[in-house]
């Protein structure tokens, strides 16, 4: 979300369509593999403890890193190329066997004066050779072969439908910078033999129907690999909803499968019931987060999505209890020696542990029937050693509901989700739970081997 705080006519929108669609929408495929590298964290490899936080990043099973090559950084002036800060950055990255998504964005005053043109966030067309230039000379350099490491997927810009905040020009300018840039990378792609990842579009959870459709027939996605949404919602069920729906808008020009969600996340807040004023609408209590955030990404990597990118790692030291945006990290940087972790870590750790590269099914394990509103996601692994993971939860508001699981093979674990400890359990279990939001037990996190 980047700082920016929606109007109440935009929140409105954002629980409407998240809580009013049908079941049929909300249903995931019957058999989906989840990528091995699935798991992202925005805005993250670029602290001032670099041990400590890629130590995190792998106790958290993150692959991705996620950030910002920002034009005003990257060429300050006509000309002047400035890599320092991100040679470093990618340096690290690589080191630790990470993925990069870095984000081609914004623009630079000096392009606004020297073409005579209001400077606002916007490109325009006669703008876009400096654009391409920023984005080529960027791309080539952390293309892997030139000596200074590699970026792994390169975004084109960053919610342009979330005007004015981010775009403030017209959409059919936005769909040249598109495919002027794609062109010029591709273009860049022949010239040194590479291979470039590219994703564009980069919208958010209310974009509408004709930047979409807009964006495909203009051609600016002919020779895209991927298009990215950030299905942010009050809910998992709700992000779940939003994705469905886009997916079935991007099906006719064959991108279902090729969905990126490099924003995810929610802001949170401390005390039960109690939203502070000015916040998004879409925060969630402190206690609820462990539960929250595996389900979030359990339904998305059910669902088919190619990545899912959390926003984000960090809040700073100094939050603003009225500003959602300093409240949707993962973990507290309290102080320079004082991390503290927060609910939804270790919902999301188990999860991008447990979850990537294995195979969603629908199977269930009950040894009775239950109601309807306990649901659950079995991921199945490849192979007898690879484990299996089963989430079970309650969506009812109201009512606690017992489960009784059998499941096969041996090894079996339950996990706590709020502490990332496990516990062994029998073949046959037996678990109460709650209604979300309660602060009791909602959700359980299963694991064990085929053998």
């Amino acid at each position: 979300m980047r700082g920016f705080k929606p109007v109440f006519a935009v929140l409105v929108v954002i629980v409407f369509l998240s809580c009013g669609a049908d079941e049929n929408k909300n249903a995931v495929p019957e058999a989906v593999l989840v990528p091995s590298d699935f798991a992202g964290m925005c805005h993250s490899g670029s602290s001032n403890d670099l041990d400590r936080e890629y130590a995190m990043l792998d106790e958290m099973g993150v692959v991705w890193v996620h950030r910002d090559f920002s034009w005003s950084s990257i060429e300050p002036g006509e000309g002047n190329f400035v890599f320092d800060l991100f040679d470093g950055y990618v340096e690290r990255a690589n080191a630790e066997s990470k993925k990069i998504i870095g984000m081609l964005l914004y623009d630079v005053k000096w392009v606004h004066d020297l073409m005579g043109h209001e400077n606002q966030r916007r490109i325009w067309n006669d703008e876009i050779p400096y654009f391409t230039k920023y984005a080529v000379e960027t791309v080539k350099r952390y293309n892997g072969i030139n000596g200074h490491g590699k970026v792994d997927a390169w975004f084109i810009w960053n919610e342009p439908d979330l005007t004015p905040r981010f775009w403030t020009g017209t959409k059919d300018e936005f769909f040249a910078l598109t495919k002027a840039t794609v062109k010029a990378i591709r273009t860049l792609d022949s010239e040194q033999g590479t291979v470039t990842t590219l994703v564009g579009g980069v919208f958010t959870a209310i974009v509408s129907d004709e930047w979409i459709k807009g964006l495909f027939e203009s051609g600016a996605m002919d020779k895209v690999d991927g298009i990215a949404y950030h299905p942010y919602s009050p809910s998992p069920s709700g992000s779940l909803a939003f994705y469905k729906r886009f997916r079935e808008k991007t099906m006719p020009y064959g991108f279902a499968d090729k969905i990126w969600i490099n924003e995810m996340g929610y802001p949170t807040y401390s005390e039960k019931g109690s939203l502070p004023a000015g916040r998004y609408g879409t925060d969630q209590w402190e206690g609820s987060m462990p539960e929250i955030a595996a389900k979030t990404f359990a339904l998305l990597a059910a669902g088919g999505a190619k990545n899912l990118t959390w926003y984000h790692l960090f809040d700073g030291a100094n939050r603003d209890n009225s500003d959602s945006e300093d409240w949707f990290g993962l973990v507290w940087r309290k102080s320079a020696d004082e991390w503290i972790k927060k609910g939804g870590y270790w919902g999301y750790a188990l999860s991008a542990m447990h979850i990537p590269g294995k195979t969603y099914k629908e199977k269930k394990f009950f040894s009775a029937a239950v109601p309807a509103n306990i649901k659950s996601a079995y991921f199945e692994g490849h192979g007898s050693e690879e484990g299996n993971t089963l989430i079970v939860w309650n969506d009812s508001p109201l009512r606690p509901a017992e489960v009784t699981i059998t499941l096969n093979g041996s090894n079996h674990k339950l996990w706590d989700i709020a502490s990332g400890e496990s516990s062994d359990i029998d073949k046959t279990s037996t678990h109460t739970l709650y209604p979300a939001n309660t602060g009791q037990k909602s959700l359980i996190f299963l694991t064990w081997t085929t053998q």
